[in-house]
Protein backbone atom coordinates (compact mmCIF):
# COMPACT_ATOMS: atom_id res chain seq x y z
CA UNK A 1 0.00 0.00 0.00
CA UNK A 2 0.94 3.72 -0.45
CA UNK A 3 0.91 4.17 3.13
CA UNK A 4 3.43 1.36 4.13
CA UNK A 5 5.78 2.57 1.27
CA UNK A 6 5.53 5.93 3.03
CA UNK A 7 6.18 4.82 6.16
CA UNK A 8 9.39 3.06 5.18
CA UNK A 9 10.96 5.81 3.44
CA UNK A 10 9.98 7.79 6.96
CA UNK A 11 12.58 5.57 8.78
CA UNK A 12 14.52 6.17 6.70
CA UNK A 13 14.96 9.00 6.18
CA UNK A 14 14.70 9.73 10.23
CA UNK A 15 17.56 7.42 10.72
CA UNK A 16 20.00 9.47 8.24
CA UNK A 17 18.53 13.14 9.94
CA UNK A 18 17.18 14.15 13.23
CA UNK A 19 16.56 10.36 14.51
CA UNK A 20 19.68 8.45 13.70
CA UNK A 21 20.73 7.61 17.29
CA UNK A 22 16.60 6.21 17.72
CA UNK A 23 15.47 3.17 16.71
CA UNK A 24 12.08 2.76 15.07
CA UNK A 25 10.31 0.18 17.03
CA UNK A 26 6.97 -1.21 16.21
CA UNK A 27 5.20 0.22 18.72
CA UNK A 28 6.24 3.88 17.28
CA UNK A 29 5.39 2.81 13.97
CA UNK A 30 1.74 1.86 15.53
CA UNK A 31 1.63 5.26 16.95
CA UNK A 32 2.31 7.05 13.54
CA UNK A 33 0.06 4.59 11.78
CA UNK A 34 -3.18 5.98 14.60
CA UNK A 35 -2.30 9.33 13.57
CA UNK A 36 -2.51 8.95 10.30
CA UNK A 37 -5.89 7.90 10.69
CA UNK A 38 -6.78 10.50 12.72
CA UNK A 39 -6.23 12.83 10.70
CA UNK A 40 -6.97 11.50 7.34
CA UNK A 41 -10.41 11.13 8.50
CA UNK A 42 -10.38 14.68 9.33
CA UNK A 43 -8.63 16.46 6.47
CA UNK A 44 -10.56 14.01 3.50
CA UNK A 45 -10.20 16.60 0.80
CA UNK A 46 -6.23 16.98 1.64
CA UNK A 47 -3.36 14.91 0.56
CA UNK A 48 -1.58 11.87 2.74
CA UNK A 49 0.85 14.38 4.46
CA UNK A 50 2.39 17.80 3.60
CA UNK A 51 5.49 16.48 2.93
CA UNK A 52 7.63 14.31 4.00
CA UNK A 53 9.83 16.76 5.84
CA UNK A 54 6.78 17.93 8.05
CA UNK A 55 6.39 13.97 8.87
CA UNK A 56 9.83 13.70 10.26
CA UNK A 57 9.31 16.51 12.00
CA UNK A 58 6.23 14.93 14.12
CA UNK A 59 8.18 11.52 14.88
CA UNK A 60 10.81 13.38 16.57
CA UNK A 61 8.15 15.14 18.22
CA UNK A 62 6.37 12.15 19.58
CA UNK A 63 9.86 10.32 20.08
CA UNK A 64 11.07 12.99 22.71
CA UNK A 65 7.27 14.23 23.76
CA UNK A 66 4.89 11.74 23.76
CA UNK A 67 2.58 13.90 25.27
CA UNK A 68 2.84 16.48 22.60
CA UNK A 69 0.48 14.76 20.04
CA UNK A 70 -2.01 14.21 22.64
CA UNK A 71 -5.03 17.26 23.11
CA UNK A 72 -4.44 19.41 25.96
CA UNK A 73 -6.79 19.12 28.87
CA UNK A 74 -8.11 21.94 30.88
CA UNK A 75 -5.78 22.74 34.00
CA UNK A 76 -7.74 22.21 37.09
CA UNK A 77 -8.52 25.08 39.15
CA UNK A 78 -5.87 25.26 41.60
CA UNK A 79 -6.16 26.99 45.34
CA UNK A 80 -6.12 30.59 45.03
CA UNK A 81 -3.06 31.92 45.67
CA UNK A 82 -1.73 33.43 49.29
CA UNK A 83 -1.32 37.21 49.78
CA UNK A 84 0.63 38.67 52.73
CA UNK A 85 0.82 41.83 53.75
CA UNK A 86 3.45 43.97 52.50
CA UNK A 87 6.86 44.32 55.08
CA UNK A 88 6.54 47.45 56.93
CA UNK A 89 8.43 49.93 55.43
CA UNK A 90 11.89 51.29 56.65
CA UNK A 91 12.30 47.76 59.51
CA UNK A 92 15.40 47.43 57.34
CA UNK A 93 16.95 50.51 55.91
CA UNK A 94 20.60 49.08 56.35
CA UNK A 95 21.96 45.68 57.00
CA UNK A 96 22.34 44.75 60.76
CA UNK A 97 25.76 44.34 60.31
CA UNK A 98 26.09 48.10 59.58
CA UNK A 99 23.79 49.52 62.25
CA UNK A 100 26.09 52.20 64.36
CA UNK A 101 24.84 54.13 67.07
CA UNK A 102 23.22 57.21 66.39
CA UNK A 103 25.26 60.39 67.04
CA UNK A 104 25.13 62.67 70.47
CA UNK A 105 24.31 66.40 70.00
CA UNK A 106 24.13 69.80 71.80
CA UNK A 107 21.99 72.47 70.83
CA UNK A 108 20.60 75.41 72.33
CA UNK A 109 16.77 76.53 72.32
CA UNK A 110 15.89 79.69 73.30
CA UNK A 111 18.61 80.06 75.70
CA UNK A 112 18.59 76.72 76.98
CA UNK A 113 20.73 73.96 75.88
CA UNK A 114 19.76 70.54 75.73
CA UNK A 115 21.27 67.05 74.62
CA UNK A 116 19.89 64.40 72.22
CA UNK A 117 20.54 61.02 70.41
CA UNK A 118 20.03 61.02 66.86
CA UNK A 119 18.32 63.08 63.64
CA UNK A 120 14.72 64.85 62.54
CA UNK A 121 12.20 63.57 62.47
CA UNK A 122 13.36 61.24 65.70
CA UNK A 123 15.69 62.14 68.54
CA UNK A 124 16.26 61.35 72.41
CA UNK A 125 16.99 61.93 75.21
CA UNK A 126 18.38 59.60 77.72
CA UNK A 127 21.03 58.33 80.08
CA UNK A 128 22.92 55.05 78.76
CA UNK A 129 21.07 51.37 78.98
CA UNK A 130 21.62 48.44 80.19
CA UNK A 131 20.30 44.94 79.25
CA UNK A 132 17.18 44.05 81.10
CA UNK A 133 16.57 47.25 83.37
CA UNK A 134 14.31 49.82 82.46
CA UNK A 135 15.54 52.98 81.47
CA UNK A 136 13.65 56.23 81.14
CA UNK A 137 13.87 57.52 77.67
CA UNK A 138 12.19 61.32 76.52
CA UNK A 139 11.27 61.30 72.55
CA UNK A 140 11.33 64.31 70.84
CA UNK A 141 9.12 64.11 66.93
CA UNK A 142 9.09 66.51 64.09
CA UNK A 143 6.94 66.12 60.92
CA UNK A 144 3.66 65.27 60.96
CA UNK A 145 2.50 62.28 63.24
CA UNK A 146 -0.20 60.37 64.67
CA UNK A 147 -1.74 60.95 67.73
CA UNK A 148 -1.01 57.97 68.95
CA UNK A 149 2.57 56.08 68.17
CA UNK A 150 4.28 52.64 68.48
CA UNK A 151 7.47 52.03 69.76
CA UNK A 152 9.51 48.81 68.07
CA UNK A 153 12.82 47.71 69.24
CA UNK A 154 14.72 45.34 66.30
CA UNK A 155 18.43 43.75 67.23
CA UNK A 156 20.82 43.34 64.76
CA UNK A 157 19.79 39.39 65.10
CA UNK A 158 16.69 40.50 63.96
CA UNK A 159 14.60 39.74 67.65
CA UNK A 160 11.48 41.98 67.60
CA UNK A 161 10.61 43.77 71.06
CA UNK A 162 7.34 45.47 71.33
CA UNK A 163 7.94 48.62 73.56
CA UNK A 164 4.08 49.62 73.80
CA UNK A 165 2.08 52.43 72.37
CA UNK A 166 2.36 56.27 73.75
CA UNK A 167 0.32 59.62 73.17
CA UNK A 168 2.31 62.34 72.19
CA UNK A 169 1.91 65.86 73.63
CA UNK A 170 2.98 69.29 72.78
CA UNK A 171 5.46 70.96 71.36
CA UNK A 172 9.02 70.43 73.24
CA UNK A 173 12.50 72.24 72.69
CA UNK A 174 12.47 72.30 69.01
CA UNK A 175 10.02 69.55 68.15
CA UNK A 176 6.38 69.67 66.99
CA UNK A 177 5.73 66.63 69.66
CA UNK A 178 6.93 64.62 72.36
CA UNK A 179 6.81 61.67 74.98
CA UNK A 180 8.21 60.21 77.71
CA UNK A 181 8.43 56.21 77.62
CA UNK A 182 9.70 53.39 80.02
CA UNK A 183 11.86 50.81 77.72
CA UNK A 184 13.64 47.63 78.43
CA UNK A 185 15.61 45.61 76.44
CA UNK A 186 17.17 42.03 76.76
CA UNK A 187 19.95 41.93 75.39
CA UNK A 188 23.09 44.09 74.93
CA UNK A 189 24.46 44.80 71.54
CA UNK A 190 23.15 47.48 69.07
CA UNK A 191 19.54 47.76 68.81
CA UNK A 192 17.08 49.87 66.35
CA UNK A 193 14.77 51.83 68.34
CA UNK A 194 11.77 52.70 65.37
CA UNK A 195 8.84 54.91 65.47
CA UNK A 196 5.33 53.92 63.58
CA UNK A 197 2.92 56.36 63.30
CA UNK A 198 -0.71 55.60 61.76
CA UNK A 199 0.76 51.97 60.72
CA UNK A 200 3.82 53.11 58.55
CA UNK A 201 7.43 53.98 59.37
CA UNK A 202 7.96 57.50 60.81
CA UNK A 203 11.67 57.01 61.78
CA UNK A 204 14.42 55.51 64.22
CA UNK A 205 17.32 55.94 66.34
CA UNK A 206 20.16 53.44 66.74
CA UNK A 207 21.33 52.90 70.53
CA UNK A 208 24.12 50.51 72.49
CA UNK A 209 22.81 48.57 75.05
CA UNK A 210 25.18 48.04 77.78
CA UNK A 211 26.02 44.57 79.49
CA UNK A 212 25.99 44.60 82.82
CA UNK A 213 24.20 46.24 85.76
CA UNK A 214 23.39 50.11 85.31
CA UNK A 215 25.36 52.43 87.97
CA UNK A 216 22.13 53.38 89.72
CA UNK A 217 20.74 49.97 89.95
CA UNK A 218 23.77 49.11 91.19
CA UNK A 219 23.92 51.86 94.15
CA UNK A 220 19.91 51.15 94.71
CA UNK A 221 20.41 47.18 95.34
CA UNK A 222 23.63 46.91 97.15
CA UNK A 223 22.70 48.50 100.31
CA UNK A 224 19.78 47.21 100.51
CA UNK A 225 20.61 43.64 100.21
CA UNK A 226 23.00 44.09 102.81
CA UNK A 227 21.53 45.00 105.63
CA UNK A 228 18.92 42.50 104.44
CA UNK A 229 21.58 40.04 104.97
CA UNK A 230 23.35 41.14 107.92
CA UNK A 231 19.62 40.76 110.09
CA UNK A 232 17.71 37.85 108.09
CA UNK A 233 16.92 35.06 109.90
CA UNK A 234 15.29 31.71 108.96
CA UNK A 235 17.83 29.72 106.56
CA UNK A 236 20.45 31.96 107.23
CA UNK A 237 20.19 31.82 111.19
CA UNK A 238 22.84 29.87 111.22
CA UNK A 239 25.35 32.31 110.96
CA UNK A 240 25.00 33.69 114.03
CA UNK A 241 23.58 37.85 114.52
CA UNK A 242 27.40 39.08 113.65
CA UNK A 243 28.03 39.05 110.10
CA UNK A 244 30.21 40.57 107.24
CA UNK A 245 28.65 40.71 103.97
CA UNK A 246 30.47 40.92 100.32
CA UNK A 247 28.08 41.54 97.37
CA UNK A 248 29.43 41.30 94.02
CA UNK A 249 26.16 41.67 91.62
CA UNK A 250 25.90 39.80 88.78
CA UNK A 251 22.40 41.26 86.85
CA UNK A 252 19.26 42.89 87.45
CA UNK A 253 16.22 42.39 85.90
CA UNK A 254 14.16 45.50 86.56
CA UNK A 255 10.60 45.61 84.45
CA UNK A 256 9.39 48.69 85.65
CA UNK A 257 10.32 51.07 88.22
CA UNK A 258 8.78 49.18 91.17
CA UNK A 259 10.67 46.23 90.92
CA UNK A 260 14.21 44.49 90.62
CA UNK A 261 15.00 40.78 90.53
CA UNK A 262 19.14 40.53 92.07
CA UNK A 263 21.46 38.04 90.67
CA UNK A 264 24.63 38.33 93.35
CA UNK A 265 27.32 36.47 94.76
CA UNK A 266 26.82 36.58 98.39
CA UNK A 267 30.19 35.84 101.11
CA UNK A 268 29.23 35.79 104.46
CA UNK A 269 31.12 35.46 107.13
CA UNK A 270 29.88 35.23 110.99
CA UNK A 271 30.23 33.88 114.30
CA UNK A 272 27.95 31.22 116.21
CA UNK A 273 27.48 31.10 119.76
CA UNK A 274 30.81 29.56 120.69
CA UNK A 275 32.80 32.39 118.42
CA UNK A 276 33.43 29.85 115.41
CA UNK A 277 33.62 31.76 112.58
CA UNK A 278 31.49 30.71 109.92
CA UNK A 279 30.93 31.42 106.53
CA UNK A 280 28.99 31.08 103.26
CA UNK A 281 29.68 31.53 99.66
CA UNK A 282 26.93 30.94 97.17
CA UNK A 283 25.22 32.31 94.01
CA UNK A 284 21.83 34.01 95.07
CA UNK A 285 18.60 35.39 93.91
CA UNK A 286 16.76 38.41 95.29
CA UNK A 287 13.41 40.06 94.59
CA UNK A 288 12.84 44.07 95.76
CA UNK A 289 9.73 46.32 95.62
CA UNK A 290 8.54 49.32 96.44
CA UNK A 291 6.10 49.01 99.25
CA UNK A 292 4.29 51.72 101.05
CA UNK A 293 4.01 51.14 104.95
CA UNK A 294 0.99 51.62 107.31
CA UNK A 295 2.37 54.52 108.81
CA UNK A 296 2.87 56.28 105.07
CA UNK A 297 6.38 55.88 104.56
CA UNK A 298 7.51 54.03 101.39
CA UNK A 299 10.77 52.53 99.85
CA UNK A 300 12.45 49.78 98.39
CA UNK A 301 12.32 46.14 100.40
CA UNK A 302 14.04 42.93 99.82
CA UNK A 303 10.55 40.69 99.92
CA UNK A 304 12.28 37.26 99.51
CA UNK A 305 15.76 35.67 98.72
CA UNK A 306 16.68 32.31 96.96
CA UNK A 307 19.45 29.80 96.54
CA UNK A 308 20.93 26.43 95.02
CA UNK A 309 20.14 23.45 96.92
CA UNK A 310 23.32 21.43 97.87
CA UNK A 311 25.00 18.09 96.52
CA UNK A 312 23.76 16.26 93.55
CA UNK A 313 20.71 18.57 93.18
CA UNK A 314 23.24 21.88 93.08
CA UNK A 315 23.09 22.32 89.10
CA UNK A 316 19.60 21.61 88.04
CA UNK A 317 18.48 24.39 91.03
CA UNK A 318 21.25 26.85 89.65
CA UNK A 319 19.98 25.88 86.26
CA UNK A 320 15.87 26.45 87.23
CA UNK A 321 16.74 29.92 88.88
CA UNK A 322 19.14 31.94 86.98
CA UNK A 323 18.88 32.58 83.48
CA UNK A 324 21.21 30.84 80.81
CA UNK A 325 23.22 34.31 80.66
CA UNK A 326 23.37 34.57 84.43
CA UNK A 327 24.49 31.04 84.96
CA UNK A 328 27.35 31.72 82.48
CA UNK A 329 28.42 34.61 83.85
CA UNK A 330 28.03 32.86 87.57
CA UNK A 331 30.64 30.28 86.33
CA UNK A 332 32.84 32.49 85.37
CA UNK A 333 32.35 34.27 88.44
CA UNK A 334 32.87 31.13 90.34
CA UNK A 335 36.38 30.24 88.56
CA UNK A 336 38.12 33.45 89.19
CA UNK A 337 37.37 33.36 92.52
Amino acid sequence: MERDKWLRELKERADETVCKDVTFTPGMEEAVRKHIRQRSQRQRRGPLLASASAAVTLLALWMWWPDALQPKQPAAPGPAPKTTAPPLFGLVSSPPVLWKTSPQMETVHDGKPFRYVGEKPVRIITDELYEGQMQNVFWLLNGPFAPEVNLVGWSTEGERVDLGSYRVAGPQYDADGHFPSGIVLPHAGIWKLQVVSGGKHFGQVFVEVKEGVSPANRELVTPLITRYLQSIRGDLDWLGGERDVKLDVIGVEAPNAENRRVYAWVQITGRGGDQQQLALSAPMVFDIAYRVSRGGSAGYQVTSHRMPEDGSRYQSSLESMFPPQIVQKLKRYGSAH
